[in-house]
């Protein structure tokens, strides 16, 4: 019995400590956090190998990226003369990478807060894309540690799991998956919490819609908590940092559901590699922070390079 729960931890620490990282060779390339600008990176790249005739540029999402842009020297010289970019972006190149880490450690701050709750996370990555984080809620007193180990499964598939641990209580251990449809317009994602030595095991699975109309994104979801199903639907609307929803949860059945609203501000903090995210929810309990790959599909490049591609 020992031998076996050794070696049952022995693959868990194997998991959390093999990197599975993916590098782009750096030749032509460079990289940039996506709270940083580009333009003078790129004018030092060809100030010191004015050889190149091109240079790559990888935008970075919290440590992870997926599409680039191979960008021509002659064309970026002329578009930086006219100080209009927009041009430039129809003569750059789009290229695919797959999902991919990278060696950079971000930073993430999570806080949302209710009616009568608050919770902030704060979470460094450190090692093979494991995540070491603190948070603090307030409705319980609760200040926990948690740790989680990111995994790319394929091109448009992005997994992690990890533990929460606060003291005095049980272990939980959470599982988050998302996965992106191949024509990019819609993605699936769930979640799983399970506290050891009880009967708390938590389910969720989430559709989500984007760009319905050009104007917003559509999610239909279902949850399972304990022994209580329930489904969600609601309406993502965003406009640059900020984002709102509206929908209705908690839908037993059709005289059982309660109207929400989120209103999220994301990355107002320009500071290099920290993501952030402010949530204020009317929901009774702390929402949960799904994972997400909308911004590494294509149909994003086109707003990331407006915000960080300016010659001003």
């Amino acid at each position: 019995m020992l031998i076996r729960i050794c070696i049952k931890y022995y693959k868990l620490v194997i998991l959390f400590l093999v990197p599975i990282s993916i590098q782009a060779e750096e030749v032509n390339y460079i990289s940039n956090d996506i709270n940083t600008q580009i333009v003078s990176t790129i004018d030092k790249f060809f100030i010191e190998q004015p050889q190149k005739k091109n240079v790559i540029w990888i935008p970075k999402i919290n440590g992870k990226s997926r599409y680039a842009f191979s960008i021509p020297k002659d064309a970026y010289v002329a578009s930086k003369k006219h100080s209009d970019s927009f041009e430039l972006y129809y003569l750059s190149e789009i290229i695919d990478n797959g999902l991919t880490f990278h060696q950079s450690k971000p930073k993430t701050l999570d806080v949302f807060s209710s009616r009568d709750n608050f919770r902030a996370t704060f979470e460094q990555r450190f090692l093979s894309n494991i995540n070491a984080g603190l948070f603090f809620e307030k409705k319980d007193n609760l200040i926990g540690i948690n740790l989680n180990k990111e995994f790319i499964v394929s091109e448009n598939t992005l997994s992690d799991f990890g533990f929460e641990q606060v003291k005095g209580n049980y272990t939980v251990f959470k599982a988050r998956f998302v996965k992106l449809a191949k024509n990019e317009d819609a993605e699936l994602s769930g979640n799983i919490s399970h506290e050891f030595k009880s009967n708390i095991f938590n389910v969720e699975v989430t559709y989500t819609w984007f760009d319905i109309t050009n104007k917003f994104d559509f999610t239909a979801g279902l949850k399972k908590n304990s022994n209580i199903v329930s489904s969600e639907i609601y309406g993502s609307f965003s406009e640059e940092n900020v984002k709102f929803q509206i929908g209705l949860n908690e839908m037993r059945n059709t005289s059982n559901m309660n109207i929400f609203f989120n209103l999220t501000f994301e990355d107002i903090f320009y500071v290099k590699n920290l993501n952030s995210k402010i949530t204020h929810t009317t929901n009774n309990n702390i929402i949960t922070n799904n994972l997400t790959l909308k911004k590494f599909r294509k149909y994003n490049l086109d707003s990331l390079w407006r915000k960080y591609l300016r010659f001003e």
